[in-house]
């Protein structure tokens, strides 16, 4: 997949010995960095933990502040190593709250535990989704600084507080700063990118997000209107719960194909290229889904659909979600209510080219056409889409990391989450690259973790990448003769 790879230098060499010889306390390190919790919805340990991350920035020589916003503060910082490239390092510091009830130990003690088919492993809150890999990263940047003196390129750090809220003054910190972060050449996302059976997957864009809310409240067209009354009534009285369920109900037929008129306007198919990679990757057993369906508990696909037909559904369809629904009598034991009030969590994931704004107002109008006009529609969180090209020296640096590490990695032509990667693509104009070794599952639930081993190995990938994306931006200005700044053209 790699056009290029680099031989391996012996700075490099000793990089990767220092940070095998010095594991234990970088473990210790991320694991005392997970402890320190940080909830996006509820603020709890944020601005403790944004201040920790600039600490962390000023401990490997760098200069970093607090960038305070209307919602959540933002670290930012530059550590200049005289290099003739910079990259922008993003990511969040937030994570989800720990709030499920099943939790096999403290979600905030970041305890080792030995997990069935996968070994030692890390359980915590934010141990994948990112601070697990963020808290690696840091450990590989100093490890690289001690064996080697200093990096092969310039890094800039934005790491927010709000991604798991739609990172809702991401954009406006981006446009302030804009002329600082227009120097980088190219954006990392540290993160761990290998399934439960160590394979990796390189992402080429992701899937734009919208997230609302429908409620129902009770009104001129039923229901009560102050409060819950007796469930006895319902043969007077129209219940919101059923009428929220009924209005959800139009948006997709039985077997959730969607039915929302105007909503596939603008959906393009994937490159040629990229669907003859996908398939040629399912054929030779690259793209298994089993794994997936293994660790998930996931007996059966829509459909019933396995190998090439799933995966194109999954990378070049959009979705419509349900997340939860709210209302009424919920705890234990009986109570007969009838609710004035329900509530619905929805998202919708977006495939290019599709306009969220058009999206919304095919949804809006799709409820008032079925007679829902009085059902209210709340936007919480938008992200478009965006794309890259497997050419970019970001992505080639990463594939040839994965490479020479062992690794073939799957080809996703997008991540089928969203992330604000329209921000570097379309605000910045530079390109980016998610990845790094390491395995981490159940995100957003009970007994999130990361494997011990896979922490290692994620800190040898990115001391790779940056020593492989450095020598290949460096063989790129030998060959136009731009005396090392290729990336000046671009500004």
């Amino acid at each position: 997949m790699a056009k290029q790879i680099p031989k391996t230098g012996q700075e490099l060499l000793n990089v990767i010995d220092y940070l095998k010889d010095n594991f234990a306390t970088d473990l210790e390190h991320v694991r005392s960095f997970l402890r320190q919790p940080s909830v996006s919805y509820t603020g709890e340990g944020i601005q403790a933990t944004c201040e920790r991350i600039v600490t962390m920035i000023e401990e490997l020589g760098g200069a970093g502040r607090v960038i305070e916003t209307p919602g959540h503060p933002i670290a930012f910082g530059r550590l200049d190593q005289g290099a003739p490239h910079t990259v922008l390092v993003y990511g969040m510091y937030d994570v989800m709250p720990a709030d499920e009830p099943d939790w096999s130990v403290d979600p905030w003690a970041a305890e080792i535990r030995d997990l069935p088919k996968l070994g030692e492993s890390v359980v915590a809150r934010g141990a994948v989704n990112t601070k697990g890999p963020l808290g690696a990263f840091f450990r590989a940047i100093a490890g690289y600084q001690k064996a080697a003196g200093k990096l092969p390129v310039n890094l800039l750090f934005a790491i927010e507080g709000e991604e798991e809220m739609g990172s809702r003054h991401f954009v406006p910190f981006v446009e302030e700063h804009i002329d600082e972060l227009k120097e980088a050449d190219a954006v990392l996302f540290p993160f761990f990118s290998e399934d439960e059976l160590g394979m990796p997957s390189m992402t080429l864009g992701t899937k734009g997000i919208l997230y609302f809310e429908l409620e129902c409240q009770g009104g001129d067209w039923g229901g009560p209107t102050e409060r819950g009354i007796h469930g006895s009534y319902n043969a007077w009285v129209a219940n919101p719960i059923w009428r929220l369920v009924q209005a959800m109900s139009t948006f997709v037929d039985k077997d959730e194909n969607i039915l929302v008129k105007d909503f596939f306007q603008g959906v393009k198919p994937l490159p040629a290229r990229e669907l003859d990679i996908l398939k040629g990757q399912v054929e030779a057993g690259i793209m298994d889904e089993a794994p997936f369906m293994e660790f998930d508990h996931v007996r059966r696909l829509k459909d019933g659909e396995r190998g090439f037909p799933a995966w194109k559904r999954l990378f070049s369809q959009p979705q419509f979600n349900i997340d939860g629904i709210v209302g009424g009598y919920i705890e234990e034991g009986t109570k007969t209510l009838l609710p004035h009030r329900a509530l619905a969590k929805m998202d919708v994931r977006m495939v290019p080219e599709m306009d969220a704004d058009q999206v919304v107002q095919a949804i809006r109008q799709h409820l008032d056409e079925h007679g829902f006009e009085d059902i209210e529609m709340r936007v919480l969180n938008i992200y478009p889409w965006s794309k890259v090209s497997m050419e970019e020296k970001a992505i080639q640096a990463m594939l040839s990391t994965y490479e020479v590490m062992g690794r073939t990695p799957q080809i996703w032509p997008l991540n089928p989450g969203s992330a604000p990667y329209y921000v570097f693509e379309r605000i910045l104009g530079v390109p980016y690259v998610t990845g790094g070794l390491g395995h981490g599952s159940r995100q957003h639930s009970n007994d999130e973790y990361c494997t011990v081993r896979g922490i290692l190995d994620f800190e040898i990938s990115i001391v790779r990448w940056l020593y492989t994306y450095a020598k290949l931006m460096q063989e790129e200005c030998q060959g136009c003769g731009c005396s090392g700044r290729c990336g000046e053209a671009k500004a």
